[in-house]
């Protein structure tokens, strides 16, 4: 595509969605800004030189909003959109904007006209349009759901919290949300992972949602509306999808005392997600597969719902009221691992999500799950997942 024929495009989008779009020649010169204030050009200049370099499609963070970043692989050149801003800024952010980034006094009014004539659009419909950009000049398409879930934690630590209260904050918002919860929760009682990863890839394709204003402030809002959430899709959706009750209850706890420590919107966002998916994949875990007769089905359930007791071989016997020679050689042949292997891959399953989203130390850890020790504990985790539980923790804290 000629220098030319990329402008054009760039002014029909303008034209079309209204949101501001400029494009940088490889050394990073401005080559046009479609925008309705000409003093802006500064600030699209720094976020250009702040994208990442290896990265044809990112997102970059700034004091008056968050940025969409498009680099043309044929040409070099590189695409800026923003910013995404859905509240009307108030005159701090003015002042802090034409400090920084070096504005004349001035272009305060200008500036002022043009951060408020922004179209509020919630943040997956901007996402879209960054995807759109990159779909237009890359020809690749990049999934909105894949956006949430890896690009938006990144910023986390990036947006100052006074700042993500201003680029994330919903306005005017109002209640548009029980049939996406309906689907939701028919996903997960089912136990359709597939389902629900391909309802939430539509879902971010689609007209954006509302939700009701739940507090002042918007990280207490997203936290407010997380705990909501995730105690109808585990009260709801996983209990009605035969999830065990008490294990319901101790992930909604942990989810919710998670969700308490995110320091940012997004953080929250990346949690509802995770959590959802979890529930999901726990309920298709739970669901009676046809290869296993009733006693061994019965088995599994009474192993996945003790783990944090001292069971042993002799409890899932007297569970399933099954002699010894017969049900080990059955439970063997269905499940392919003796029953003792079994009650030890449930215990280290469970003890991933407390060094996933706990802060207990590992003994207690091994102390909950009757591990005679913390090294045989250490031991066992290491064998069955490749790495120790400390490198877990790190790994998946950081996530």
């Amino acid at each position: 595509m000629t220098t030319q024929a990329i402008l054009r495009t760039l002014e029909l989008l303008y034209a079309t969605h209204e949101l501001p779009v400029a494009c940088f020649q490889e050394n990073l010169s401005l080559l046009h800004a479609y925008c309705s204030c000409p003093g802006y050009a500064p600030v699209f200049s720094a976020i250009a030189g702040r994208a990442p370099s290896d990265q044809d499609i990112s997102l970059v963070s700034g004091y008056a909003g968050l940025y969409g970043a498009v680099r043309i692989r044929e040409s070099g050149q590189l695409l800026i959109t923003g910013p995404f801003l859905n509240k009307k800024p108030d005159e701090a952010l003015l002042d802090t904007i034409l400090h920084d980034y070096e504005l004349p006094w001035e272009e305060r009014e200008p500036l002022k006209q043009f951060l408020f004539s922004l179209p509020r659009y919630p943040l997956n419909r901007f996402l879209n349009f960054v995807v759109l950009l990159n779909y237009l000049f890359n020809g690749e398409d990049v999934s909105v759901t894949e956006y949430f879930k890896n690009a938006l934690p990144r910023l986390q630590n990036k947006i100052g919290e006074k700042h993500s209260k201003e680029i994330l904050k919903e306005a005017d918002i109002s209640h548009g949300t029980y049939n996406f919860e309906q689907q939701l929760l028919s996903y997960v009682s089912a136990g359709d992972v597939a389902g629900i990863y391909a309802f939430f890839d539509a879902v971010s394709r689609s007209a954006p949602m509302t939700e009701g204003k739940v507090a002042d402030d918007t990280l207490r809002q997203a936290k407010n509306i997380f705990i909501g959430l995730i105690c109808m899709v585990g009260k709801v959706g996983a209990i009605r999808g035969n999830l065990d009750i008490e294990q319901t209850y101790q992930l909604i706890d942990l989810y919710t005392q998670e969700c308490e420590r995110c320091s940012s919107v997004s953080a929250v966002d990346q949690l509802r997600y995770t959590a959802i998916m979890d529930f999901t994949q726990r309920v298709a875990e739970q669901k009676h597969p046809e290869a296993y007769s009733t006693d061994v089905y019965q088995a599994l359930q009474f192993i996945k719902t003790h783990t944090n007791q001292p069971i042993g071989v002799a409890d899932v016997l007297e569970h399933v009221g099954r002699s010894r020679s017969q049900f080990m050689e059955q439970f063997k042949k269905e499940t392919g691992e003796t029953i003792g292997k079994y009650i030890v891959k449930a215990k280290l399953q469970e003890a991933k999500l407390l060094l996933a989203y706990s802060d207990r130390p590992l003994s207690e850890i091994s102390n909950f799950f009757f591990f005679s020790s913390q090294s045989y504990f250490q031991n066992l985790f290491k064998k069955q997942f490749g790495v120790t539980p400390l490198e877990y923790r790190r790994k998946h804290h950081k996530e």
